[in-house]
């Protein structure tokens, strides 16, 4: 079912509502809170906050296009106790995420492996010192998932372009090894969660093509919404912050003539070849 078509914009309001869906997508590029405890979570329970998961995923799922593809950065989730009261354990919460998007005809594709910045760098669950009892030492990984799926029977969708029509032969050697070695978004005054525009960027041309519609159901600070602008795809996004929606008009604003130009042209010897 292909709704209105409102593209280029982003709602304010809670992506639990099927209302503040305005179109359907081609490709969904997105990291949900990660129930660890930050300022926006602190009103949820464990159970609110798969809820809330399994309901705005259906949403994305229900207007994903055949083929379309939905990709979801994702942690496990440690110091468990702190934040729910239960036993300390460690909680992969993408095993649930699989099956829930399997009930709405999603399937996985692949799993991306984002490495990033040494545990100790960012987090306070992690550090050497006299505090810490010997033979309890948690591990807290300097890596996360990128998990994409595909909406239907095919992830192959009718009438696009050959890969290497739109990804140099050297850019896809090294994105289609699956590990991704980038540094993540510190902590800031205008996000305590943002992910890496190269990161966005990467899934922008890899799993999309100009003038798809790239949508974000918890879009924050508006990253791929700038993303997918600055590579001639048009955007959808919805946050339910005004502070953060405020936030990614303006980053959006600040791009508004910045399509980046030219596209990838290919080097015709390899145009229509096999890479190797």
């Amino acid at each position: 079912m292909l709704l209105k078509v409102i593209l280029n914009n982003i709602v304010l309001g809670d992506s639990r509502n099927p209302d503040n869906y305005q179109t359907d997508f081609h490709l969904t590029i997105t990291s949900p809170p990660y129930f660890v405890g930050k300022e926006y979570e602190k009103d949820y329970t464990f159970d609110d906050y798969k809820d809330l998961l399994k309901t705005v995923f259906h949403n994305t799922a229900e207007h994903t296009v055949d083929g379309g593809k939905i990709a979801i950065n994702i942690a496990d989730i440690a110091a468990f106790k702190k934040v729910s009261g239960r036993v300390e354990e460690n909680i992969e919460i993408s095993r649930e995420l699989v099956d829930w998007l399997k009930e709405d005809d999603c399937h996985l594709l692949s799993r991306i492996v984002w490495v990033k910045d040494p545990p100790w760098v960012n987090s306070q669950h992690v550090g050497y010192n006299k505090k810490i009892p010997a033979t309890y030492v948690r591990m807290l990984p300097s890596w996360e998932y990128i998990w994409v799926f595909y909406k239907g029977d095919t992830p192959k969708r009718e009438g696009v372009l050959p890969i290497t029509q739109l990804v140099s032969k050297e850019d896809w050697k090294k994105w289609a090894t699956g590990v991704w070695d980038m540094r993540s978004v510190a902590s800031n005054k205008e996000h305590s969660a943002m992910f890496p525009q190269e990161l966005a960027r990467r899934l922008v041309l890899l799993y999309s093509i100009p003038e798809d519609t790239v949508f974000d159901p918890f879009i924050g600070s508006g990253t791929t919404a700038v993303v997918a602008h600055q590579n001639s795809r048009n955007y959808a996004g919805i946050e339910r912050d005004p502070d953060y929606h405020d936030l990614a008009t303006k980053n959006l604003e600040k791009v508004a003539h910045c399509i980046k130009d030219p596209l990838y042209v290919p080097p015709t010897e390899y145009r229509h070849d096999d890479l190797f």
